[in-house]
């Protein structure tokens, strides 16, 4: 429980203080977002926003399928079949 505060008379200082806070707040930051002058879309940015999507797949499919094979060895059947046998346990 909490129990019955002092009130604090409201000074000049602590008008101050709270209209600081409130300016400072990420609630009137966030009120704010959006308000941003509109760009508009060109044939450039177009072009520009193609090639980086572009780009971008283009890197991601050479990086797939670079792995180095390891080859099969009696230790690593062992460990697969102990896998197996681990994972049908209830």
């Amino acid at each position: 429980d909490l129990g019955t505060g002092t009130p604090i008379p409201v000074t000049p200082e602590l008008e101050r203080v709270k209209r600081n806070q409130e300016h400072i707040s990420s609630v009137l930051y966030k009120e704010n977002v959006g308000k941003a002058t509109p760009t508009p879309v060109t044939p450039e940015m177009e072009r520009v926003k193609r090639n980086q999507e572009i780009i971008s797949s283009v890197l991601y499919k050479e990086n797939v399928g670079k792995v180095t094979p390891t080859p099969i060895t009696p230790e690593m059947e062992r460990v697969k079949r102990n896998q197996e046998i681990i994972s049908s346990v209830p």
